[in-house]
């Protein structure tokens, strides 16, 4: 049975046993469970058989409830990441490992994933989010819940809605205008509850349009709940509850963190003043009821999702890797030596047109209207197409009964790139006897961002790390640090044995636990046998072996008295007070004292930090310390690493250069000033480039940074933050073993003054979306007075090639035909974007609209940067907006193009593939403000289908009527 007909099936036990739960509670039980008993559960009532709900944050990994290496999580790629594969499915397996792992660590709500979208590239957090997308949101957003509930485990879609920057982030009053509030930042949200059916939501911290969003009857209530049909339980974020009746009354069902909270006592006391109704309160405690019952924490009735019908075991770290390396956007891949191509870049123009229209009449089904079919070429080898399918669903969406098809146009043949050992990747392991690997980071990966979707792995494999292991014994990998991007020191790892003892006033011990790195961290449970009342210090003890001898820094951070011992000598001893405003600033990153230590090189010394900290958290039940000890080996001067480094390089065969972000300029609680790469990390590779000709640079960051040298190396790859098995799937995808699989869910920009969007910060408390409805590549394509971006949405090379064949419309879907005509197997992504194709006509006018006229240019292959960038290619800017007498409004300004479906496609070389995808009805909508509803416009459509929002491939027309 399927997931969701198992859970149909039990609704009416569940609403039962809910009831016979509700009856059974007094008012002061009711409230207290609607807030949170401590960090991150809520409280058990034994009496109705009700046990604790348990959450943690994600979406990467499932911390638990200690926020602590003790229990160490898989750490997957960044949520970028995944949304650069552009695949649900492969989201929806991702959800399955990280079900796996909150069953294993007891946990039953996950809060994930993060639905915002990346409005403006200067956006901290976007790392956490999919894309500038909403489509793409929405359905990778659907996999990723489906999976993770599909193994038994709630998920709260997060944060609802607006909270797309994190300036002032708790307070910042969002001015959003209902139609870009509509077509963009809710669509998100309504795409995965309508297909995903999640059991819960968080609502944020920011207000929206001056009332704050766990207070907003009309979003939560009216639209959420009433529109969309949201059954599931509404979480706060933490600490976002402000007012007790207006949250109850905006549809807040839970208050988290606790014990103390905008509910229980508080809310007891409302409904006893008579401010609120005890009705009130049962429809939000029937709310978490509910959730308890779905999760199998309600006794007598059956959870959604028996035990033995959750997924198969995932192999957490074999997961990683494979969503890592399809992740990868290999942005440039240029021929070894300066050979000119054969397929030089085209124009951005409409592609060959499919003669003929066709017109669209009422889409009448929901499922044809939304779920996306890939269907296979009937011919010997072919290989089945992955398509995106909002619903979750195997079966295919039909083509309706009676309707035709478009005629099939004649298609582009595509050029090939011939001889793949002509471009830099993948790199020929039987020619290379020596490569140069360049970066701190290549050496000390960053593999996820900061804040709240930090967890602890096992292990990191570094990039530095996963080339050394796959590379034959007879090539010479040499290391140069180059240029070290941090302000702060590295936590303590390579070399260092460490583990955390903590210790009550008398010195005894209470528990130890062992240390990934040096970094010890608590928020919401100290390990068993340590208590707030107890616990006087933590020592950081163990032992490092030094590879180099010279001076080695050392670095303790923490607010409270800290003590290092490095050999018997004590290198600092002092009480260190935090700095700034921001609570959770000043408990993320304490303030750090560096300091130096003459070691020698393979002589162990013992170390140990003891820290005492001034605070263990704001009061019971949310525990909290923090404290770390950071190291880095002898270094040169600045200037010297890069003169070594491009030595190296000059030597070596390839240089790969490793640049990245830190949790310094990309992380949550603050967005970014600028899009530079930190540090002198621009330089360095400018300077290997010189030396170099076969200069491969890694981007490792979670959104966009400027990258001013990137027509002077000869293949960039982004692997944004790629999880804890980065070098792994890093060496894969160089060395070929892999096609780098991804495509840019967000626009990538030259340069932050080309952006269209870079207000993030407030005036007078109030944020102005004065953009309206463009955003990302929608107000790129808008001005042609914008700068072309480096690189489109969409973008992305691959080891192989595609010709688009055919494009064969009907009323509510488009099939695409393609073949692989490289040398190697591989994964296309197809792309369907929807353009007006005609200006508009008088508003009354009767007459049908005339056909739009199409421009044939040549499709751009895959191992070629992107096409140029121009802000339109239609000869006209919008549709009819009606095609019949009724008298209607013009149609309102709308983008040139539209991202309306895609689907993922595998073949071997000079094998085809289909792939059928939906129109659905919201392609042809707008929201109509006067109206309050939406609205179809009619009129004569372009569909085009791509490889990237400039790379368009095949054309054809619908009418929508």
């Amino acid at each position: 049975m399927h997931p969701d007909e198992h859970e149909e099936a039990l609704a009416g036990e569940h609403a039962a046993a809910v009831e016979r739960a509700l009856t059974a509670l007094d008012l002061d039980t009711k409230v207290r469970l609607l807030s949170g008993q401590d960090m991150w559960t809520l409280p058990a009532v034994p009496e109705i058989g009700l046990r604790s709900l348990v959450m943690s944050d994600g979406p990467i990994g499932v911390r638990g409830q200690e926020w602590s290496a003790e229990d160490p999580s898989v750490a997957l790629p960044s949520p970028t990441a995944l949304a650069a594969t552009w695949d649900p499915e492969l989201a929806r397996r991702a959800g399955h490992l990280l079900a796996q792992e909150a069953r294993r660590k007891g946990v039953h709500v996950l809060l994930a994933p993060t639905v915002n979208l990346h409005r403006s590239p200067l956006g901290g957090r976007h790392f956490e989010c999919y894309s500038e997308d909403p489509l793409l949101t929405g359905a990778i957003g659907t996999g990723y819940v489906r999976g993770v509930q599909e193994g038994g485990v709630a998920t709260t879609v997060k944060h609802f809605v607006g909270n797309d920057a994190e300036t002032d982030r708790l307070t910042v009053d969002n001015r959003i205008a209902p139609r870009p509030l509509r077509e963009l930042y809710l669509a998100p949200f309504e795409h995965i509850v309508t297909h995903a059916r999640p059991w819960g939501i968080m609502t944020a911290y920011n207000q929206v349009n001056g009332s704050t969003m766990t207070e907003h009857r009309y979003l939560v209530q009216e639209v959420l709940r009433g529109e969309w049909g949201f059954d599931g339980c509404n979480v706060s974020d933490w600490t976002a509850a402000r007012d007790t009746v207006r949250a109850l009354r905006g549809g807040l069902d839970v208050a988290m963190p606790g014990p103390r909270t905008v509910y229980g006592a508080p809310l007891a006391e409302a409904v006893r003043a008579g401010e609120v109704a005890e009705c009130e309160v049962d429809d939000a405690v029937r709310r978490v009821l509910l959730l308890a019952a779905r999760t199998g924490c309600l006794a007598g009735v059956p959870a959604a999702v028996a035990p033995a019908d959750v997924p198969q075991y995932v192999d957490g770290p074999a997961m990683a890797r494979e969503i890592a390396r399809r992740a990868f956007v290999l942005l440039r891949n240029e021929p070894v030596g300066g050979e000119p191509l054969a397929d030089a870049p085209v124009a951005d123009k409409p592609a060959t047109q499919a003669s003929g229209t066709h017109t669209s009449a009422a889409h009448t089904s929901a499922t044809q209207a939304s779920a996306i079919h890939a269907s296979v070429a009937e011919e010997p080898g072919a290989h089945e197409a992955a398509a995106h399918d909002p619903e979750g669903r195997e079966a295919a969406a039909h083509e309706p009964e009676g309707r035709g098809t478009a005629v099939i146009g004649e298609a582009v043949g595509a050029q090939p790139v011939g001889d793949a050992a002509r471009r830099v990747l993948p790199l020929d392991v039987t020619t290379i006897r020596s490569l140069a690997v360049i970066g701190a980071t290549a050496r000390d990966a960053r593999v996820l961002g900061g804040g709240s979707a930090t967890v602890f792995p096992d292990r990191i494999v570094a990039p530095l790390d996963g080339l050394r292991a796959a590379l034959p014994d007879d090539v010479e990998v040499t290391f140069a640090v180059g240029a070290d991007p941090r302000t702060r020191i590295p936590h303590a790892r390579a070399g260092f044995t460490l583990h955390a003892r903590y210790l009550d006033s008398n010195g005894n011990l209470l528990a130890e636990t062992p240390q990934f790195d040096g970094k010890v961290q608590v928020m919401g449970r100290f390990p068993a046998g340590v208590t707030r009342h107890n616990l006087s210090a933590v020592e950081l003890t163990g032992t490092y072996t030094p590879h180099l001898g010279g001076a080695h820094t050392f670095a303790v951070a923490g607010t409270g008295a800290l003590r290092l011992t490095v050999g018997g000598t004590v290198l600092f001893d002092d009480t260190v007070t935090p700095e700034g405003s921001d609570p959770f600033e000043a408990f993320m990153n304490p303030v750090e004292q560096k300091l130096t230590a003459e070691l020698a090189a393979g002589e162990q010394v013992d170390v140990t930090l003891r820290f005492v900290p001034r605070s263990l958290g704001p009061g019971e039940g949310l525990d909290a310390l923090n404290f770390t000890l950071g190291h880095n080996a002898p270094q040169l001067d600045a200037d010297a690493e890069i003169e070594e480094a491009v030595r190296a390089a000059a030597a070596a065969d390839v240089a790969v250069v490793v640049v990245a972000t830190t949790e310094e300029v990309e992380s949550e609680g603050y967005d970014r000033s600028d899009l530079r790469l930190p540090g002198r990390q621009d330089e360095l590779v400018t300077r290997v480039a010189a030396v170099n000709p076969r200069t491969v640079v890694v981007v490792n960051s979670g959104s966009p940074v400027e990258l001013p040298w990137r027509e002077q190396v000869a293949a960039v790859l982004l692997s944004w933050f790629p999880g804890q098995e980065a070098g792994a799937a890093l060496a894969d995808v160089l060395l070929g073993i892999h096609e780098p699989g991804g495509r840019l869910p967000t626009t990538w920009p030259a340069r932050l003054d080309d952006a269209p969007v870079t207000t993030v910060t407030p005036t007078n408390g109030q944020l102005a979306y004065s953009e309206g409805p463009f955003i990302g590549y929608r107000a790129w394509q808008r001005s042609a007075s914008l700068p072309a971006p480096a690189y489109p949405f969409g973008h992305g090379l691959g080891y192989t090639d595609w010709e688009y064949e055919s494009l064969d419309t009907t009323p509510d879907s488009v099939r695409v035909r393609l073949r692989n005509t490289g040398p190697r197997p591989g994964r296309e992504i197809i792309q369907i974007y929807l353009a007006p194709a005609l200006t508009p006509t008088t508003p009354n006018s009767a007459e049908p609209a005339p056909t739009a006229t199409a421009h044939a240019t040549s499709p751009t292959l895959n191992g070629t940067d992107p096409a140029p960038y121009t802000a339109t290619s239609e000869p006209g800017p919008a549709p009819t907006a009606t095609a019949d007498a009724t008298p209607k409004a013009p149609a309102p300004e709308r983008p040139a193009r539209w991202l309306v479906g895609f689907a993922v496609v595998e073949a071997g070389p000079g094998e085809s593939t289909e792939a059928e995808i939906p129109l659905p009805d919201r392609a042809f909508e707008i929201w109509d403000e006067e109206a309050g509803h939406w609205r179809r416009i009619k009129g004569v459509y372009t569909v085009e289908a791509a490889h990237s929002l400039t790379d368009r491939r095949l054309t054809a027309e619908v009418t929508a009527t």
